[in-house]
């Protein structure tokens, strides 16, 4: 029984094991890393802890893929080939975030403060997490610029069923990735998108029992896709303009409403004249508004994601206000969250707010990254779509 309120002095939280416990924590609740779509690189792992103090960047080899002749077997030696590396810089990723002891304490009332804070710092951090993620594939799969343009299959300027996610559009989608559109095994959708595709029959329901613990799931896919649900999946609302058509009037209809028109631009003309009718228009269609809706389609080890601790960095750390009777808890983390494939190429001069690192809003902007691996052998790909009804 607790006589009186929790505090962080009250805990006892040592910083190192606190730090860990939240990492495997977030780990275990992030829905991207549950996917495998995210995997742990020891390449990785032993150059962010050996990243000096300060340091922003690391270089990670990329190989190239063999080339050159095989021999015809013969008296002659046989001749050596060798291969080849390439470096992609990849960016730190450090996030901090402090917490006072006054909302602690109010969701503190159980016998493991400890827990409790990282069960809450655990389930934030994995909702921050997922954002880095939707931004890195904002960034890299901008349909103008981004390094991986090539792989969006947007369809949500078509009119009527052609701009509507559908078996055709999905075949579309794929066939981005050639004959390496096999590595494509998970499909990421927003609910609204999944419940349209519910309507049109298109998502398989399969009961599945877990041998080990005999508990029931059902698993569902589209088109083979293992399909998760998640309404972080971008929903953007777009404006689709008026359609005009030139009138076949031949006479003046009265309280009918006549255009002219320059360029793109329709202009009504406040008093008609029967002799220029031929060069009126008329609106067909009044402007209405639609929301386009990205699904994604990625493989297995799309991503790197692994956590790291560069020299000088400090994780976790308490503090107490003793006048004001405060106590807080510091939590910082550092990361890389990285696909596979690609390359950070910003130094750090555009990023915003002049940060030394860079924010979920430098990592959309597709300047700051490039394409440095054969764009087949990246598993990721887009489709902008609508649904109906």
């Amino acid at each position: 029984m607790l006589n009186s309120i929790t505090t962080i002095a009250n805990m006892q939280v040592v910083p190192e094991k606190f730090t860990e416990y939240v990492v495997e924590r977030t780990t275990k609740l992030n829905k991207f890393i549950n996917s495998g779509i995210a995997s742990g690189d020891p390449i990785v792992e032993k150059l962010i802890n050996g990243a000096p103090e300060g340091g922003r960047f690391i270089e990670i080899p990329i190989y190239n893929p063999l080339e050159g002749e095989e021999d015809v077997f013969g008296e002659a030696d046989v001749s050596i080939g060798n291969i080849t590396t390439k470096q992609a810089r990849v960016t730190l990723l450090m996030r901090q975030k402090a917490w006072g002891s006054t909302d602690l304490a109010h969701v503190l009332g159980g016998d493991d403060p400890l827990g409790a804070i990282a069960q809450q710092i655990a389930d934030w951090r994995n909702t921050r997490e997922q954002k880095i993620y939707l931004s890195i594939l904002k960034g890299i799969l901008d349909s103008a610029n981004g390094a991986l343009k090539g792989h969006v299959k947007d369809i949500s300027d078509l009119t009527g069923s052609s701009a509507l996610i559908s078996r055709n559009a999905t075949l579309d989608t794929k066939q981005l990735l050639g004959d390496h559109a096999g590595a494509l095994g998970l499909v990421f959708m927003h609910s609204a998108t999944e419940t349209y595709l519910q309507k049109q029959e298109l998502i398989l329901r399969q009961p599945w029992v877990n041998p080990v613990n005999g508990e029931s799931m059902e698993i569902k896919t589209f088109f083979g896709y293992s399909v998760i649900v998640d309404d972080d999946m971008p929903v953007e609302k777009v404006v689709i303009p008026a359609q005009y058509a030139k009138t076949s009037d031949e006479a003046l209809v009265e309280g009918k409403d006549y255009y002219t028109k320059s360029g793109d631009t329709y202009t009504k003309v406040t008093n008609p004249d029967v002799s220029d009718i031929g060069d009126y228009y008329e609106m067909t269609a009044e402007a209405s508004e639609k929301d386009k809706y990205t699904t994604y389609f990625l493989g297995s080890n799309a991503f790197i994601r692994q956590d790291g601790s560069p020299e000088g960095f400090v994780g976790t750390e308490t503090d107490r206000d003793k006048i004001g009777a405060k106590n807080y808890l510091i939590n910082r983390w550092c990361q890389v969250i990285h696909p596979r494939g690609l390359a950070w190429v910003s130094d750090g001069s555009n990023y915003a707010d002049n940060n030394p690192y860079p924010s979920n809003a430098d990592l959309a902007n597709p300047a700051n990254w490039s394409l440095v691996a054969d764009h087949k052998t990246v598993a990721i790909a887009a489709l902008v779509h609508t649904i109906g009804d």
